[in-house]
């Protein structure tokens, strides 16, 4: 009976307080801090402000498609292939399993007993 009570009491005194009137007393960085520590779980908030990153980075500009793929091509073009560790000759691809076909049985001897 007695824990209710208190729960009770600690319950209005939780309502007193007005959750605005303390978040109109804090400071931008403080606000900061406090969104980064609380899990939103309002389906409503973009994805976007739902991380913990925040860049800060300002735009670069206006992006070109038509130079950043002259520009790949370019680079493409310019950059020398990578030499090849084993060289192409050319020949059949051995199979280098064959050696245990001697142990592989005949389906036909399976069923011989």
């Amino acid at each position: 009976m007695a824990s209710t009570k208190t729960n009770e009491k600690a319950q209005k005194e939780d309502d007193d307080f007005d959750v605005d009137d303390l978040l109109t007393q804090l400071s931008a960085e403080e606000l900061e801090m406090l969104s980064k520590e609380v899990d939103p779980d309002d389906k409503f908030v973009p994805p976007a402000e739902r991380t913990n990153y925040h860049c800060e980075r300002k735009d670069t500009g206006k992006m070109d498609k038509k130079h950043l793929n002259d520009h790949i091509s370019k680079i493409a073009l310019e950059t020398p292939d990578q030499p090849e560790n084993v060289p192409f000759s050319g020949k059949k691809v051995t199979i280098r399993l064959r050696c245990f076909a001697s142990f592989v049985q005949s389906p036909d001897s399976y069923f011989a007993a």
